[in-house]
């Protein structure tokens, strides 16, 4: 644990040139911004001008050709939720423009990620002469040489790591765009495309802010100006088929509530692409009929609820599969379902605090995701291992991972051997804001939602706050969650509780975490997310 040592000065600067709050100066402080970087953080967010960014006004110009000419355009999409998010807007933003536009989602299992030569080449016999890659493309290599041969122009557009020269007609990727586009997830790109084509849609503002979440890109820049408007105009009841997937009837928009509540539902049919088809989830985020909305947020809902059952299940299992003395947890099981892979490794990651590969057997190949929670950078650690590899492509925290089955030693082996080299640096788990009791009153914690939205890059802050005497505690569901009761008005919440030492009342406690309000019957209430008691 790393307490900030704050700048009184620093503090009482911030409150006075912002006229902020003392808790949300304190956190500012703390996370040491310049002013230019405060007032860049709390102005009004404003998308920029498409047109600044590098690529746009030639795809556009391209668009504009094959508008004219009548051309067929079919959008080829990726099967997670920014993909599906990306796909609907770039499908919509075409139509909307005039163009004749179809769009295709491969499926995960019998296809896998990204273009394919038979996608091409269907594309060919349906009279399709431009394509375009969304959240995906610059590893198709061999896809995009293909629709070269066959007379095809291809646009990629993509924010995957690149490890070497894209061939194609014309590449849109956040490295490329400028310095206040490489945040951008692959929505993000096709939304900077619909801009220029049709103008701002509020819709696709919204898509495009849950695709920021979902693939938890860094909320900086053009990205944190995309996720603020979204949330803003989720509040005012824009964008239906999102909407309809919250629980609550009117639920209350912010990034939490999209990544633990949107998100899930959006990936649940591409991870179950033996059981639905991914493409019908574009169909129903484009759809204007609420009967039709309604109808298929309720089957999505359903499905959800199935996977949840699928995943814990999985996770059961890959717990029994963890040897303690590896630092890199590779676990493979003829039992696992491909499309959890991604939710266990994530969810194991997060409790072993570790790098962890689930990864799913197909016949003679195995096909997994990988989840480093930051404690290594995916796109090179398995650099010099890549001509053992069938597939790999992801980003710093997370990846997916082919190879065929006699190479499963191969990796274990090297990943064995470079975990020899890598020393973790946890101190960023644990830098917490020191407050007192006095700090934390119902209107500075509200104040803390000036700062928002917070996510990869700009964390929500963890507070520690000593001393705490407890009137009662709580094991809630069957011991999973721990409450503890410190006055009438705060409260402290620790899900899926890691100290599992059950703490009597009298006990005086310290505790680390997230600060929010609870409202419940009409009353407000201070609650500590606690990450940990002692």
């Amino acid at each position: 644990m790393k307490i900030n040592k704050l700048s009184t000065q620093r503090m009482e600067d911030i409150q006075c040139t912002f006229g902020l709050p003392s808790l949300c100066a304190k956190v500012l402080a703390a996370k040491d911004l310049a002013n230019d970087e405060i007032a860049a953080l709390l102005q009004e967010p404003k998308l920029s001008d498409p047109f600044c960014a590098n690529g746009v006004k030639e795809v556009a110009d391209r668009l504009y050709q094959a508008k004219q000419k009548k051309e067929k355009v079919l959008v080829c999409g990726d099967y997670d939720a920014d993909g599906i998010c990306a796909t609907a807007i770039m499908v919509d933003a075409l139509r909307s423009y005039g163009i004749d536009c179809g769009f295709y989602i491969p499926n995960r299992f019998s296809e896998g990620y990204g273009l394919h030569e038979n996608t091409v080449g269907l594309a060919k016999q349906k009279g399709y002469t431009l394509l375009i890659t969304v959240d995906n493309g610059v590893k198709a290599k061999t896809a995009l040489s293909f629709a070269h041969t066959m007379g095809i122009d291809v646009i990629v557009t993509d924010h995957h790591s690149m490890d070497e020269e894209v061939t194609c007609l014309q590449l849109v990727h956040p490295t490329l765009m400028g310095e206040s586009f490489t945040t951008l997830s692959g929505a993000g790109v096709a939304l900077m495309l619909s801009r220029a084509l049709i103008g701002e849609k509020k819709e696709h503002v919204v898509l495009a802010c849950v695709a920021a979440i979902a693939d938890v890109m860094p909320l900086h820049k053009e990205t944190r100006a995309i996720v603020k408007l979204g949330i803003s105009y989720l509040k005012q009841g824009i964008c239906p088929p999102i909407r309809f997937l919250a629980k609550e009837r009117y639920p209350k928009w912010d990034e939490m509530l999209i990544a633990y509540q949107i998100v899930p539902k959006l990936n649940v049919t591409g991870r179950l692409a033996d059981m639905v088809n991914v493409n019908n989830t574009v169909k129903y985020l484009l759809s204007t009929s609420m009967e039709e909305i309604q109808h298929v947020a309720k089957q999505i809902n359903d499905l959800n609820e199935k996977r949840k059952v699928m995943s814990d299940d999985m996770l059961l299992k890959a717990k029994t599969l963890v040897h303690e003395e590896y630092r890199f947890q590779l676990l493979f099981d003829d039992s696992f379902h491909e499309g959890m892979a991604g939710l266990v490794a994530g969810k194991l990651a997060e409790e072993l605090q570790m790098p962890v590969m689930v990864a799913a057997r197909n016949q003679d190949h195995f096909k997994g995701s990988i989840r480093s929670q930051g404690l290594l950078d995916l796109t090179t650690f398995f650099d010099e291992c890549k001509p053992s590899l069938v597939s790999y492509g992801g980003h710093k925290a997370a990846a997916g991972i082919g190879f065929s089955y006699d190479k499963k030693q191969v990796i274990q082996d090297y990943v064995n051997s470079r975990m020899e080299q890598v020393v973790f640096d946890n101190d960023s788990s644990y830098d917490v804001i020191a407050v007192e009791r006095s700090e934390i009153t119902i209107a500075e914690v509200e104040s803390l939602q000036l700062l928002a939205p917070f996510g990869e890059g700009f964390e929500e802050p963890l507070f520690l706050l000593e001393k705490q005497k407890v009137q009662d505690c709580r094991s809630l569901s069957k011991g999973a969650h721990t409450k503890w009761i410190l006055t009438d008005d705060l409260e402290a919440m620790q899900f899926q509780s890691r100290d599992w030492e059950f703490y009597n009342p009298g006990a005086t406690l310290n505790f680390i975490g997230n600060l929010r309000i609870n409202s419940f019957m009409g009353r407000k209430k201070v609650n500590i997310y606690v990450s940990k008691a002692y």
